[in-house]
C-alpha cells in the first residue's frame, strides 16, 4: 500500500493574508485550528480502536508563530506528531548563502527551544528556492543549517545531501496541496494517492481545522476569495485520507 505522509503547515491565516497585502481584522477571541486538529486525530484513533499517536503527522511550524500555539504544539508532540520547520517567519528565503543559512538555522533552533524536541525537516513558506540559486546549492545549504530532509515541490535526486519528500504531484499539478483538495473531488485526491510511485506527501494548514476565519461575506478581493472558498471541505478530505491510508511522519520515511 502507498506510504502516506500527512503534513500541516502551522501558521496564522491573518498574518499570511497581511503578507499578501490583505489586512483583515482578527476577531477578538479568535481560536487557532490546532486544538481542533488534535481533537480530530484522537477521535479518529478512538473510532478505529487504536491508541492516540498510532498515526503520525508532520507539523511544519513558523517559528515566530509557535509561542502563540505553544500548548497545542506541546500536546501534539506528546502524542507522537513530528515538529518540523516552516522558517523563522513566513517571509521570502534570503538570497545570499550565509544569510540563508543563518535564517534557516534560526527557525530550527527557535522551534527546538520552544517545543524541546529535535527538528530535522524543513519546508519553505512558498515551496520556493532562492532567486538565482541552483537547486543543488540550496540543498547543500539546508544540510549546512542542520536539516536532514526537505519537503517542497522539487527533487534533485540521489545526489541531494538531504532527503527529499516532494508534495504529491500528478501531471505537474501538486494535487497533494490543500488548495487543490479544497476544489477537486475527494476521489481525485485518493486516486492520486493510490497511484503514487513513492511516498505520497499531502499538506494542509492549521487553520483548516476549526480556526476562526471570516465568512464569505468578507470577500473583497480575488486574493481573499482564493483563501476562503472551499476551505470547509478540507477537514473532511483529510479525515478520509487518514482513515483510508494512515500517516507516517516525514522524518521516518525514506525515498
Amino acid at each position: 500500500m502507498t506510504e502516506v505522509c500527512l503534513t500541516v503547515d502551522v501558521e496564522d491565516w491573518y498574518d499570511g493574508m497581511a503578507v499578501l497585502g490583505q489586512d483583515l481584522d482578527r476577531p477578538a477571541g479568535a481560536v487557532t485550528g490546532l486544538t481542533g486538529l488534535d481533537s480530530l486525530l484522537r477521535g479518529e484513533r478512538a473510532v478505529e480502536g487504536q491508541n492516540p499517536g498510532t498515526d503520525a503527522l508532520t507539523l511544519f511550524v513558523v517559528a515566530d508563530y509557535a509561542p502563540r500555539v505553544a500548548d497545542e504544539l506541546a500536546s501534539l508532540a506528546a502524542h507522537g506528531h513530528e515538529i518540523a520547520s516552516h522558517g523563522p517567519d513566513h517571509g521570502h528565503l534570503p538570497e545570499e548563502d550565509g544569510t540563508l543559512v543563518d535564517w534557516l538555522r534560526m527557525g530550527r533552533e527557535a522551534l527546538e527551544d520552544q517545543v524541546q524536541v529535535p527538528v530535522s525537516g524543513f519546508r519553505s513558506p512558498r515551496f520556493d528556492v532562492p532567486a538565482g540559486m541552483e537547486l543543488v546549492r540550496y540543498r547543500s545549504l539546508l544540510a549546512e543549517a542542520g536539516f536532514s530532509y526537505v519537503s517542497d515541490t522539487q527533487r534533485l535526486g540521489p545526489s541531494s545531501p538531504v532527503r527529499e519528500l516532494p508534495v504529491l504531484s500528478v501531471g505537474g499539478l501538486p494535487l497533494g496541496g490543500g488548495s487543490y483538495q479544497r476544489l477537486v473531488p475527494a476521489a481525485v485526491t485518493t486516486r492520486a494517492v493510490s497511484l503514487a510511485t513513492g511516498p505520497a506527501v499531502l499538506y494542509y494548514h492549521s487553520y483548516d481545522f476549526g480556526a476562526t476565519l471570516p465568512g464569505t461575506a468578507a470577500i473583497r478581493s480575488v486574493a481573499v476569495a482564493k483563501q476562503l472558498i472551499g476551505r470547509g471541505r478540507v477537514r473532511k478530505v483529510f479525515s478520509q485520507v487518514l482513515s483510508r491510508y494512515g500517516s507516517r511522519a516525514c522524518g521516518h520515511v525514506e525515498w
